[in-house]
């Protein structure tokens, strides 16, 4: 059956991904209930203020990303989730009782901690289950935060208009609680194209069976005194040693922090990470009010963010097919999604039409739903499988602090100039740098610098892996190429 047989991973993961990140990008409906509510004990109206708020959700969801990779590697994915879905619950259902924006300062983060940890172990999983149709599964489940964003935004407005915001958001609190942890079993532990392989061992680290091809993994074996245990790695049927690290970088590689000096086309590509983050969140935040303030109705100005749902889930369902049939180039398609979502927020800042709201949102969400997803591939093939949770949780994190600066920034433009355009030109321009910099990366480690590690396509593991230099352990890796 192959990797058929893991396709329910993808439906749990699919739910989990709708009902955290979905929400967060969500939370953008709640922007004109705070600013009715808090505004006026606020600086200037709470523009920057309450406009930061909004975003804690996803800010903290992608924060929390590097330590759901570590907690996930150790303790795996279901509990992880599980722990998630709990926090997130009673995070929310504590705010629905804030009288204060303080407290929201305080419970918003709860909510965010908790979709946090389920949402990247439910990409972490995906990682572990799929290999030959990775882009396909990875695409498939990403698609949960365009549906979440599609439904939650006009479930949540019809729930502020008849039970006010603070009911709705303790309603949200109930179905968030139904992520699909207890669904998300352990992969096993060796996988040799998608599937077990059982490879014979004795205490002295010697293999008593030899393979052909690739198995992706690790495994831990006594040693001959049988106090101690080692960690092996088999690659190509060899066992290899791995040299035992001090309990610190442990914790470092498990953060994904040692990347940075170990792998330098990761270390230099995370400031393109950092540039992506910036149409999105303001749009999601700002949106709503902006097309309120021309005069669009408050149910027409939430159907804005469902729209931007609707044209993600068509970009994550269809790059998958794009990416692993080699169609087009992942580093192509990420600079024109990051180019197409540059264009298109200034011009909501100046038009005043509804059908020009609709265009531009549906091409953010289209170009947000591209470059959010060829994160995932860029960065499994820059790290590999083994050092991905770390790896894409330390990407998340720096992305959260792009979204959270930039919605600020445009927050503080907004209150000082009472004028849209300054703070979605800001966020504009650092989008489309990071479009410059992935065409230049590109050229850079294929044709200046070559670098294996950057990927130039999307390898299958059951040919030759995800990237072989990337698998390698970091000294070889250095002295092969730093």
């Amino acid at each position: 059956m192959g990797e058929v047989k893991n396709w329910p991973i993808v439906c749990a993961a699919f739910v989990t991904q709708a009902l955290t990140h979905g929400f967060a990008g969500s939370m953008g409906v709640f922007y004109v209930e705070w600013k009715k509510t808090f505004g006026e004990d606020l600086p200037g109206d709470g523009s920057s203020t309450i406009g930061w708020l909004t975003s804690f959700v996803l800010g903290v969801l992608l924060t929390t990303a590097p330590i759901s990779g570590a907690l996930s590697h150790h303790f795996g994915v279901r509990p992880v989730v599980m722990l998630g879905g709990c926090l997130s619950t009673l995070g929310l259902f504590i705010s629905s009782f804030a009288d204060t924006i303080h407290l929201l300062y305080f419970t918003i983060p709860i909510t965010g901690f908790g979709c946090g940890l389920a949402y990247a172990a439910s990409i972490t999983i995906i990682t572990k289950y799929f290999h030959k149709h990775f882009a396909l599964a990875s695409g498939i489940t990403s698609t949960g935060i365009s549906i979440g964003g599609i439904i939650l935004p006009v479930i949540i407005q019809a729930l502020v208009e008849y039970y006010t915001w603070r009911n709705a958001i303790m309603i949200i609190a109930g179905i968030i609680a139904q992520v699909c942890g207890a669904l998300m079993k352990p992969p096993p532990k060796l996988e040799k194209c998608g599937e077990e392989t059982k490879v014979g061992l004795n205490l002295a680290g010697e293999s008593n069976q030899h393979c052909d091809q690739e198995l992706c993994g690790k495994i831990t074996i006594p040693t001959q005194d049988g106090d101690e245990l080692e960690t092996v790695i088999i690659r190509n049927g060899a066992l290899t040693k791995e040299p035992r690290k001090s309990h610190f970088r442990v914790i470092l590689d498990s953060l994904g922090i040692t990347l940075i000096w170990t792998n330098r086309v990761y270390a230099c590509a995370l400031p393109m990470f950092f540039l992506n983050g910036g149409v999105y969140g303001t749009c999601i935040v700002y949106i709503k009010e902006r097309a309120e303030v021309v005069g669009i109705s408050d149910y027409n100005a939430a159907l804005l963010i469902s729209i931007i749902g609707v044209s993600g889930l068509v970009a994550r369902a269809g790059h998958g097919r794009l990416v692993d049939k080699k169609i087009f180039h992942p580093t192509t398609l990420y600079a024109f999604a990051n180019f197409l979502a540059a264009v298109s927020l200034p011009i909501i800042a100046v038009s005043e039409q509804y059908a020009v709201f609709v265009i531009c949102a549906a091409n953010i969400g289209f170009a947000a739903g591209l470059y959010i997803a060829i994160n995932i591939v860029l960065v499994r093939g820059i790290v590999g499988v083994r050092r991905f949770p770390g790896g894409f949780g330390l990407v998340l994190l720096v992305i959260a602090i792009s979204i959270m600066s930039s919605v600020a920034i445009a927050g503080l433009l907004l209150d000082y100039t009472g004028d849209y355009m300054a703070g979605f030109l800001y966020a504009s321009i650092i989008q489309g740098l990071s479009g410059v910099w992935v065409l230049v990366s590109h050229v850079v480690w294929t044709k200046c610098v070559k670098d294996p590690r950057w990927p130039p396509s999307l390898p299958s593991l059951c040919h030759s892996g995800p990237n072989k230099a990337a698998e390698l352990p970091n000294d070889i890796v250095r002295n092969k190429a730093l």
